[in-house]
């Protein structure tokens, strides 16, 4: 669950948001320049609140009043980036592996697992391949892996499938919902395509300038 009641504020922007999600796959929607990026950036404690506060699954993870503030990666919380974030150094199975290997799963167990989900999202035919050497569509496909894999608190997913091509979308999709659906956690999809919002989710929040 997801609970943010306060000011999100990046740079020159500063918005307020009340939400509540539950357990469920809300779609956020809006023109460019509302904030919707940002929204995503601060549930996943990379960037601080500006006031109020922040509770993921009922406990505090942002709150400046009270001077809390729980580092992302201690967060357990999945992210797609619009431009993926892959980490460059790394072939695309120890990308999607990272988020296991960071809680302390034993390396050989945690790829072996992200081979079983690339395989499962089509890609596991780079699973060796540095970051930089794959295509937009198959960067994107690894970084919503690595966002899927493993027990995350909450899922975001900025606009994952922009970069999948129009031949691969439904069944990305189809492997999108089934995760979420498994993992039963609180997500977000900020999407400009209606259509994904009618595959993924639950419901959709409309947010006007």
């Amino acid at each position: 669950m997801i609970s943010l009641h306060g000011t999100v504020a990046v740079g020159a922007f500063s918005r307020h948001f009340s939400l509540e999600f539950g357990n469920e796959i809300v779609g956020v929607f809006g023109a460019n320049g509302i904030g919707k990026t940002s929204l995503l950036r601060t549930i996943a404690g990379l960037c601080p609140l500006g006031e109020g506060e922040l509770k993921v699954n009922g406990v505090i993870v942002d709150a400046p009043a009270k001077k809390q503030f729980v580092r992302p990666e201690l967060r357990n919380i999945g992210m797609v980036f619009q431009d993926h974030s892959l980490f460059p150094f790394m072939t695309a199975l120890d990308n999607a592996a990272f988020p296991l290997t960071m809680r302390g799963m034993k390396r050989n167990i945690a790829r072996k697992l992200a081979m079983e989900t690339l395989e499962q999202f089509g890609v596991a035919n780079v699973a060796e391949q540095l970051a930089p050497t794959l295509s937009g569509g198959q960067s994107q496909r690894v970084a919503i892996v690595r966002a899927l894999i493993g027990s995350p608190q909450a899922v975001l997913l900025d606009e994952p499938l922009s970069a999948i091509d129009d031949e691969s979308r439904e069944s990305v999709r189809n492997q999108i919902r089934e995760h979420l659906n498994r993992l039963g956690v609180s997500a977000i999809v900020v999407s400009h395509d209606r259509t994904d919002f009618d595959h993924l989710c639950t419901r959709i929040e409309n947010y006007t300038r």
